[in-house]
């Protein structure tokens, strides 16, 4: 039986289609990933299975039965749940707060808390999940926090699973956690629909693909014994060859001058240890790699670097000159998604007391053009890019701000293949440029494809860090995100060791 089917969905947004005649079919009990590059028309596809768009034309069945939403709450009532690529969660409120907001058990006049929490504990205990119900959102992790997205749809009881870019925010240890809560899932005769960009995680875990270019429907196929061509595949997303020549363009320096250092840092919060003795060196010319599991370091780094946390014991020292920093959180962190490509440009680049429209539409313009931004209109809020272009509007800004020091933090998180190949190309040109580059990623592939120096870090301290000539007995013929299996030579296991700790 068929959980889903699309039958000749259109969606448009003014001039602009964002799914033509879509038709498929999403088999009961199920793993079916959904693959294309941002603006494909992945994401407007399943907010209008979750009710938050309605199509313009075509039908969508649930177990044979039409259904018409007009609203989330319709779809919520059909045992269909979404946790989406940015969390909507309220970081002042508890676990438990956040997971029954919307869906309270009530006791007379007011909320029963203890029976609540008791569900609540029996699905965590179930789904092997660990988390406290009683710690606020601001108080946990990332990949947490997409937990507590998940223990919403289960408090809701929900069928239908909806995962848009769910492991972006995942480092590998992290992501294989995830992948065992997602076969539980299915065990449990639920139906999972899991859009992502990483092929080698389709291999894993699907059972049937769909791939969208364009908002149209162009390649299906199933996942037979694990043995799909990730060659027609990323052929299928972006219409051509996706090898990357990234490495060929990588030159490497001789040693260059210190710009940033941080010696025997130590930095507590709240009475808590989040950097412990931490030495961290960054030179000109240089990709130096922080490889961790997220949460363990990596941010209190950034906010020190750029001088947003003060109160830290030891030594910092670099250049005296300002610091670029493509944030991990692009909508919280990086960009006013009200305001436009050339607005938020200026933010950071303006020479001028007076700023015209033809200013801004120049610049925007010009970002368009270099930047290879994909926009119907030059004036065109940023909040209503994919994505990927949001990201490259960001690159852009911190790079034409021309400073010795760039920070790159989870450059390519929710990004398509032939992006993020963008991205990386600008990261080597800019080293290559003999600018100093600190890169944070969960991504391995990526850290180990781009870096010249990489550390690990555990519990705020850097545990190990990898020089050029190390790093040089990893593959460097490895194309990112398309390999056919898992790295597993004697770095990657040395590495992935030290991100959780095992030192020996």
């Amino acid at each position: 039986m068929y959980a889903v089917e699309f039958k000749n969905i259109t969606k448009k947004f003014g001039n602009f289609t964002a799914n033509e005649n879509i038709s498929f079919t999403v088999k009961k009990n199920s793993v079916h990933c959904i693959l294309g590059e941002n603006g494909a028309g992945k994401t407007t596809l399943m907010k209008i299975l979750f009710g938050i768009y309605k199509q313009d034309s075509g039908s969508i069945k649930l177990f044979d039965e039409e259904v018409k939403f007009k609203s989330p709450h319709d779809a919520i009532d059909k045992k269909i749940g979404m946790v989406h690529q940015h969390f909507m969660l309220i970081e002042d409120f508890t676990v438990l707060e956040n997971i029954i907001l919307g869906n309270e058990i009530t006791k007379g006049i007011q909320i029963d808390f203890v029976k609540s929490k008791h569900i609540l504990n029996e699905l965590i205990s179930k789904y092997n999940l660990g988390l406290n119900p009683d710690n606020k959102i601001s108080e946990i992790s990332i990949s947490e926090q997409q937990k507590v997205e998940i223990l919403k749809l289960l408090y809701r009881n929900s069928e239908i699973l909806i995962f848009d870019e769910p492991t972006a925010v995942l480092s590998p240890v992290e992501v294989a956690d995830f992948f065992k809560i997602i076969n539980t899932f299915k065990a449990d005769g639920k139906t999972i629909i899991f859009i992502t960009h990483k092929l080698n995680e389709v291999k894993e875990i699907a059972d049937r693909v769909s791939v969208l270019r364009k908002g149209k429907l162009v390649f299906e196929t199933d996942n037979t014994e694990n043995n799909l061509d990730l060659n027609i595949l990323s052929n299928a997303i972006i219409g051509e060859s996706a090898v990357s020549n990234i490495m060929h363009k990588k030159t490497f320096h001789d040693k260059n001058e210190t710009v940033l250092s941080l010696k025997n840092v130590n930095f507590k919060k709240n009475k808590i240890n989040l950097l412990e003795d931490l030495n961290l060196e960054l030179s000109k010319g240089e990709i130096h790699g922080i490889c961790g599991v997220e949460g363990n370091g990596q941010n209190e780094i950034v906010d020190i670097a750029i001088g947003l946390e003060k109160k830290f014991e030891g030594e910092y020292k670099h250049s005296n000159k300002s610091i670029s920093l493509v944030p991990d959180d692009r909508l919280k962190k990086g960009m006013i998604k009200e305001f436009s490509i050339g607005e938020n440009i200026i933010l950071k680049n303006c020479e001028s007391n007076f700023i015209s429209n033809k200013l801004l539409q120049k610049l925007s313009a010009d970002v368009i053009e270099r930047y290879d931004v994909r926009v119907s209109n030059v004036k065109s809020d940023l909040g209503s890019l994919s994505g990927g272009n949001q990201q490259k509007v960001i690159f852009a800004r911190e790079i034409e701000a021309g400073n010795e020091i760039m920070i790159f933090s989870h450059p390519t998180r929710g990004v398509d293949i032939k992006a993020s190949q963008f991205i990386h190309s600008k990261i080597i040109e800019q080293r290559n440029n003999n600018k100093a580059i600190l890169l944070i990623s969960s991504d391995l592939d990526e850290l180990l494809t781009l870096s010249d120096k990489l550390s690990v870090i555990y519990n705020g301290n850097i545990l190990k860090t990898f020089d050029s000539s190390e790093l040089q007995s990893y593959n460097k013929d490895v194309v990112l995100n398309l390999k056919d299996t898992v790295q597993t030579n004697s770095l990657h296991e040395a590495i992935g060791k030290l991100m959780i700790g095992i030192t020996q």
